[in-house]
C-alpha cells in the first residue's frame, strides 16, 4: 500500500490520486476518494479554495494531451454518420471504423468534465441521432468506471452505447425525423429498432454477445414495462441496464425536433419520481449521485429569476440541491416547493 502524504496547492499535478474525499465548506463532495487528478479537477479544487490535499505518494504523472476534444467529437460524429448511412444503404457494419471511434473516445474523453462538456453543448438537432450515440457511449464508460468495472468491461460499455440505436438506420426517415410525437402505429415501427439493431450485429465476429444483448434489451425495464420482450430484473443484462440509464439521460437533456431539452435537475427529478422502479436502483443511484456532484459550484437561475450557486447536493433528493444566492442567503430547494432550477450555467 502506497504511503499517504499531504501536498500544497502549488504541488497539484495530473496523475496524482487522492486518498480521501475532498469536501467544500458545506460538506459536499468535490472529489471522490481514489480519483486521479487532471487539469479540470485541479482547477475545481483551486476554485473552491482547497489549499492542500492528501494523495498516495506513488503515482505516475500523466502526459497532458493537447488534442482539441471538440474537434475529435465532431470528427467522430461524422465517422459514425457514415457508418449509419452505409448500413441504411444495405452495406455491412464497418467494424474497423467502430473500433476507431471507441478508441478515440476512450483515449481522449478521460474525465467527467470531458464528457459533460459535450453533453451540455448546443448540438444541431439534425445531428441528434449521431451525437446521441456518441454521448451514450461516453456516459456508459463513466457509469462503468463509477461502478468499479474493469477496463475491458468499460470498453465493452463504450461499444454498447455507440451501437445501441444502430437499428434506427433501418427506420424510415419520416418517422425518425417527424417534427412531433409519434402516433401509436409509428411508435410500434420505432420500437423495432432494438431487434433491427440486434440483427445488424448478429453473426459479426467482432461484436460480442454482451454488446448485441445491450442493443436488443436497452429499452427493457426492471418492472417489465419495457420492450421488445417485457423482461424484468435479472433477465436484463448488466450492460443493457447501464445503457438504458445513459440513453434516457442524454435523450432528456438534448434538444429534439419536437421538444426543448430539460435541465439536468429536471431529469434527476424524473429519475427519482418515475424511474427508481423502472431502472436498476443501485446503478441509477450511483449514476445520479456521481453526476450530480459534478454540478457543485455551478451557477444557476431559479424559477423566480434569482441567481445562485449550487453548494450542496441533498443525497436523499438529488434534484433539489442547496443554493447560495447572490445576496449570500442559503436556500434548500427541497423545502422551497415553489422554486426550481430553470437554467444551469457551466
Amino acid at each position: 500500500m502506497s504511503n499517504i502524504i499531504t501536498i500544497d496547492i502549488k504541488e497539484y499535478k495530473p496523475g496524482m490520486k487522492v486518498s480521501e474525499e475532498i469536501l467544500n465548506n458545506f460538506g459536499a463532495v468535490l472529489v471522490h476518494k481514489n480519483t486521479m487528478l487532471d487539469h479540470y479537477t485541479i482547477h475545481r479544487l483551486k476554485m473552491h479554495g482547497i489549499n492542500s490535499i492528501k494523495i498516495y505518494e506513488d503515482y505516475d504523472e500523466i502526459e497532458v494531451k493537447e488534442e482539441d476534444t471538440s474537434k475529435i467529437y465532431t470528427e467522430k460524429i461524422n465517422d459514425f454518420k457514415s457508418i449509419v448511412k452505409d448500413i441504411g444503404n444495405g452495406k455491412k457494419l464497418d467494424t474497423l471504423k467502430v473500433q476507431n471511434i471507441v478508441k478515440e473516445l476512450n483515449d481522449n474523453f478521460t474525465s467527467i468534465y470531458d464528457v459533460v462538456t459535450h453533453l451540455n453543448n448546443n448540438r444541431d438537432i439534425d445531428e441528434y441521432t449521431y451525437s446521441h450515440s456518441l454521448n451514450v457511449s461516453l456516459l456508459c464508460s463513466l457509469i462503468g468506471s463509477w461502478l468499479g468495472l474493469n477496463q475491458s468491461q468499460i470498453r465493452t460499455l463504450s461499444y454498447c452505447g455507440l451501437l445501441h440505436d444502430i437499428g434506427k438506420s433501418k427506420i424510415p426517415h419520416e418517422i425518425l425525423e417527424k417534427p412531433g410525437p409519434l402516433n401509436s402505429k409509428e411508435f410500434e415501427i420505432m420500437k423495432k429498432h432494438t431487434i433491427l439493431g440486434y440483427n445488424i450485429l448478429k453473426g459479426n465476429i467482432a461484436i460480442s454477445k454482451d454488446i448485441m444483448m445491450a442493443v436488443l434489451l436497452h429499452h427493457e425495464r426492471e418492472d417489465g414495462s419495457g420492450y421488445p420482450f417485457g423482461l424484468k430484473g435479472d433477465n436484463i443484462t448488466l450492460y443493457a441496464k447501464i445503457t438504458a440509464i445513459a440513453d434516457i439521460f442524454d435523450a432528456m437533456t438534448s434538444d429534439r425536433i419536437y421538444k426543448k431539452r430539460d435541465t439536468c435537475f429536471d431529469v434527476f427529478e424524473m429519475f427519482e419520481s418515475e424511474y427508481l422502479t423502472k431502472c436498476d436502483t443501485s446503478i441509477l443511484l450511483t449514476f445520479l449521485k456521481r453526476i450530480a456532484d459534478y454540478y457543485i459550484g455551478s451557477n444557476v437561475k431559479l424559477s423566480d429569476g434569482s441567481y445562485g450557486e449550487i453548494v450542496f447536493i441533498n443525497q436523499h433528493q438529488i434534484s433539489k440541491p442547496i443554493i447560495k444566492l447572490e445576496d449570500e442567503r442559503i436556500i434548500d430547494l427541497s423545502k422551497e416547493k415553489e422554486l426550481f432550477i430553470k437554467e444551469v450555467f457551466s
